[in-house]
């Protein structure tokens, strides 16, 4: 009877002790979760234009999340931090317009491997987190101060290097030929070219050059006339034009024309329309990185240390650089690992400042006054046989727009 009468009670007992564990390991894993948050910093990523489906949003996406794994498994973490990159839809010029970032419990930066077509907008849309690019040739961060916005970052230099890396080779090529001309032709009144070709005539003084400018309206069609009576009473030259690519198309069709010897060295970027134009000179800091840039270390390691196959090289070498720069500048933030959003003026002097950024072959460091790299490799580019033939490589030097 005793045995009979205790069986309730037993099974009482055992509901009860199931019960009490089924709720103590839900607030240990609610707990883990609240804690998860807490102490996890959330980093937006705007895709390349062609989504994350493409090669290169493949291979981005495991660069960083490669980066994801490696400070979650190193103990402890950013300064006791873990970093959550959150994958947003690509973005179009027209979404980009009214793009708005979504909520998240601690951001820290925003990522974008967008177009210059996409990033020219968002450095408007977005102001309340550093905006770090994986491109930015052409997109434009400057108050009307001639200041740095302080909160947008890019990995490229500035359009405007090719004023600097022209002064440069024609130093170091025409030196020895006293009796070739420079001409460098400018258009009045545009947004860049008209700075542009006024550095590179500067600098081309500072090398002891004495460059003959030409300056034209963008409106005038006859490019070629600016320069004719030039090539006609001199037997060899260099011309470097810095009005477009139509007006520079034209002058070459007009020295080709008329069998002269002059080169044209052209301040723009070398797309495809211009595989026509035979013996036209280019500088160029992303073409052929896939194939030079060194990014086949980072392809190696992704592999072999975690599994992550990337077939975009170039895709997964920024994301790489993007990550190292904002993991490194938030290490050093004083004090993180006591707060649980990361100090943004002081992220801010730190990513503007920030020096040995892995990218391929390359060592980045950042320069403050341009929130770009002080320094990145160039090819010298000719077109020949329809293709663009590297015929040298250089340091070029970011240019600066304020005075120290």
């Amino acid at each position: 009877m005793k045995k009979n009468g205790f069986a309730p009670f037993g099974f009482l007992f055992i509901f009860f002790f199931m019960f009490l564990t089924f709720v103590m390991s839900a607030s240990i894993t609610y707990a883990a979760d609240t804690d998860k948050t807490i102490w996890t910093w959330d980093v937006y990523v705007i895709p390349p234009d062609s989504g994350w489906e493409s090669d290169y949003g493949v291979s981005v996406e495991r660069a960083l999340k490669w980066h994801e794994a490696e400070v979650s498994d190193s103990g402890n973490g950013i300064q006791g931090h873990d970093l959550n990159f959150i994958l947003l839809p690509p973005l179009t010029e027209d979404s980009a317009a009214s793009f708005s970032l979504p909520p998240a419990p601690h951001p820290v930066a925003v990522f974008s491997f967008a177009s210059d077509i996409v990033d020219k907008i968002l450095v408007n849309r977005v102001t309340s987190l550093p905006l770090l690019l994986a491109g930015g040739e052409t997109v434009f961060f400057f108050e009307r101060s001639k200041r740095v916005l302080p909160n947008v970052f890019a990995l490229d230099l500035f359009r405007d290097f090719r004023s600097g890396v022209f002064a440069d080779y024609a130093a170091k090529t025409m030196s020895k030929s006293p009796g070739a001309r420079i001409g460098v032709l400018g258009a009045r009144f545009t947004l860049h070219e008209e700075r542009e070709a006024g550095i590179c005539s500067d600098l081309l003084r500072k090398y002891g050059f004495m460059p003959l400018p030409f300056w034209s309206d963008a409106s005038v069609t006859d490019a070629f006339g600016m320069v004719e009576n030039e090539i006609k009473g001199y037997s060899n030259g260099v011309l470097i034009s810095a009005i477009g690519s139509m007006g520079t198309k034209e002058v070459w069709r007009g020295i080709m024309g008329h069998r002269s010897p002059y080169q044209i060295w052209y301040m723009g970027s070398p797309d495809r329309s211009f595989l026509s134009c035979r013996g036209m000179i280019f500088t160029d800091q992303n073409m052929y990185l896939e194939e030079r840039g060194g990014f086949e270390n980072v392809k190696r390691e992704f592999w072999t240390t975690r599994t992550l196959a990337v077939t975009n090289k170039t895709g997964a070498g920024r994301a790489n650089a993007l990550a190292v720069w904002l993991i490194k500048s938030l290490e050093k933030i004083p004090d993180a690992i006591k707060r649980e959003d990361a100090d943004r003026g002081v992220l801010l002097a730190l990513l503007a400042e920030a020096k040995d950024i892995p990218f391929g072959n390359q060592t980045l460091n950042i320069d403050r006054y341009t929130h770009r790299p002080e320094k990145r490799r160039v090819s010298i580019l000719e077109v020949r046989n329809k293709i663009f033939a590297v015929l040298d490589t250089m340091d070029a030097n970011g240019l600066r727009y304020i005075d120290e």
